[in-house]
């Protein structure tokens, strides 16, 4: 499916009055920003080109997350529960080729902003040679595009900025997110693909593994620091964005689901000491 928007995203869709001219045929797509939190920074799922996040056709027979779903399967291996949070983030209007058919028109592509489940960013191999476009797809930081290391084409970069901007301002509302994505945080012996050698064998390896191999990873046991909790906050941002620390940790405690241990445990994250321990909580999840 290729497509070229027609103006910037914009707000919720509200019902037109009967007397608005309407297109004889709207097309109603889905694109679908999967957002994941990878070695502890913030990372999206794009296509190959024009780097957009991926898009889908909602048909007549489903409703519109229907097809937020059907993408997530489409592209993840772990597709079932994978999403921790699900936004509606907007729209746009954009001129749409449906792929493998001569239907092309006026669409509206519904913007969706979804943060994955800690561990559940594993890809379906081969997905760079399968037949459907859309589904041509990589992880990539979103600190490089920011940047500008990372170029994307004009008629994609508002609907991923719109996508991103809903997913931060919901995390900085809601910092809850972050304690529940840490206590899910299992240990994950995956492939880790960003530390690893990224020649063409290694890749080519990578994408022929067969499924069986991979095992779904386990949930965590609800342990978390505020020291890693902060950290996993902080990668949802931009380097330069100014946090007050105290006050994080303020609202981290008055959210009333953190029991605290008799014990501390080692920090997770980034952090240039890996011996720092820190005080431990276990996270009480809905109905405990």
């Amino acid at each position: 499916m290729s497509s070229t928007p027609l103006s910037g995203p914009k707000a919720p869709i509200t019902t037109q009055p009967a007397r608005d001219n309407v297109p004889r045929r709207l097309i109603v797509t889905a694109s679908v920003a999967i957002f994941a939190i990878r070695d502890w920074s913030l990372w999206v799922l794009l296509r190959d080109g024009p780097w957009g996040p991926p898009m889908r056709l909602v048909l007549g027979t489903e409703s519109v997350t229907d097809a937020v779903d059907r993408t997530i399967e489409a592209l993840l291996i772990w597709p079932t529960d994978a999403s921790l949070l699900r936004l509606q983030a907007g729209w746009q209007e954009q001129q749409v080729h449906v792929w493998g058919s001569k239907e092309q028109g006026t669409a509206v592509s519904l913007i969706h902003s979804v943060l994955l489940r800690a561990n559940r960013d594993e890809l379906r191999p081969n997905l760079k040679t399968h037949a459907v476009p859309s589904l041509h797809v990589e992880w990539t930081p979103v600190m490089e595009i920011e940047s500008n290391r990372r170029a994307l084409d004009p008629e994609v970069h508002p609907v991923l900025q719109v996508a991103l901007h809903t997913l931060r301002s919901q995390v900085q509302r809601n910092p809850h997110i972050v304690l529940q994505y840490l206590a899910d945080m299992g240990i994950y012996q995956g492939t880790n693909w960003w530390t690893q050698d990224t020649s063409a064998p290694a890749q080519a390896s990578k994408e022929t593994r067969p499924i069986s191999i991979l095992k779904e990873p386990a949930s965590g046991d609800g342990i978390l620091t505020l020291a890693e909790a902060a950290l996993l906050y902080r990668a949802f941002f931009p380097p330069d964005e100014q946090i007050d620390l105290s006050n994080l940790r303020r609202r981290f405690l008055t959210i009333n689901k953190l029991e605290p241990l008799d014990e501390e445990r080692p920090v997770r994250g980034r952090e240039l000491d890996w011996r720092r321990v820190s005080r431990a909580y276990h996270y009480r999840a809905q109905g405990e």
